[in-house]
């Protein structure tokens, strides 16, 4: 096994500083996503698991193609010192769009649910109505009309027993 030069070094060094930025923007977009999930620990929990997955998966990938698959140190650390720079650099103003455009949608969505929800209740409060009307009306209900000389003449007909 031979060693890299120092040339070879800082370029695989470099490489893993802008793959790590990537990582940290990869973070925010798996925040991007939970914003719109519940805020329950076990989604939470299940977030973040999908995502060093995803990452660990990638960091694999990457090593393997920047370095033969050689583990070093620095390529690590680098790619620590590349999710650092984009956390602490874009990230705020990452967040701040994140943000705008999450709040954006929840209410749009929450538009639509609203419009949604008053059709609904429009449609329940006419069938109501209709169904009121039906059963004041006695004409089209037939338990509800008493004829007092059937149901007297049926007793004595049957032994006082009501058909």
């Amino acid at each position: 096994m031979y060693l890299d030069t120092i040339g070879e070094q800082i370029r695989i060094f470099l490489y893993s500083c802008g793959f790590g930025f990537v990582l940290g923007f990869v973070f925010d977009i798996s925040e991007f996503i939970g914003e719109f999930l519940p805020k329950k620990r076990s989604v939470t929990v299940t977030r973040d698991v999908i995502y060093m997955v995803i990452i660990t998966f990638a960091t694999f990938l990457f090593n393997l193609a920047a370095d033969n698959g050689n583990f070093k140190f620095y390529i690590y650390a680098a790619f620590a010192a590349g999710w650092f720079v984009y956390y602490f650099s874009v990230a705020g103003f990452s967040r701040r769009v994140r943000f705008t455009v999450s709040s954006f949608f929840k209410s749009f969505f929450k538009g639509i649910k609203l419009r949604r929800k008053k059709k609904t209740q429009k449609k329940s409060k006419k069938s109501k109505i209709s169904s009121d009307l039906l059963l004041q009306d006695e004409d089209l209900l037939l338990y509800n009309k008493k004829d007092n000389s059937q149901q007297k003449g049926s007793k004595a007909d049957n032994g006082g027993k009501v058909l």
